[in-house]
């Protein structure tokens, strides 16, 4: 069982063939290069997830995040850790699937909406497609609240740790 954790949220990647905590300066040592939080492999597919958790019950400051959300200042930012977490994988030799590129955004709050036009936004900053490219760069590309998380990848594959089991 692979279970990874990102504050408190906990995912079970039980599924996959494999799954690293990649946002992890081990792996990456001194670089500047943005990274996703998780990366698993599947048989058909790498799934790279970001996790953005404002609803967790010690965050620091929610609103700071819901400003950042809402002023557009959060969308480049997560474009550019699935760019480079991308290129790294690329450069290692270790992208030889189609990539699907998960933010699962837990915020309770936030309008489903305003959920769509901010996946919007990111479809814009990454785009999936272009005339020159022989691959697409990224096979899917979604924002996910936990609820349609849950619904997408099963009810076991996170959890929230301060709820107990």
């Amino acid at each position: 069982m692979t279970l990874l954790s990102e504050d408190d949220l906990e995912f079970d990647f039980s599924d996959a063939i494999d799954a690293v905590r990649f946002d992890d300066d081990a792996l990456h040592g001194q670089s500047t290069m943005k990274r996703v939080d998780f990366i698993a492999e599947y048989e058909d597919r790498f799934v790279f997830v970001e996790v953005k958790d404002p609803d967790n019950p010690v965050a620091a400051n929610p609103e700071a995040f819901r400003q950042k959300l809402v002023s557009g200042n959060l969308i480049p930012d997560l474009a550019g850790k699935y760019r480079d977490s991308l290129w790294f994988r690329a450069l290692s030799g270790k992208v030889g699937k189609p990539v699907h590129y998960v933010v699962l955004l837990s915020m309770a709050a936030l309008d489903p909406a305003l959920l769509l036009a901010k996946q919007d936004e990111l479809h814009r900053c990454l785009p999936l497609n272009h005339k020159d490219w022989s691959l697409p760069f990224a096979q899917a590309c979604v924002i996910l609240n936990l609820d349609q998380y849950k619904k997408q990848f099963g009810t076991h594959t996170v959890r929230r740790i301060s709820a107990g089991a």
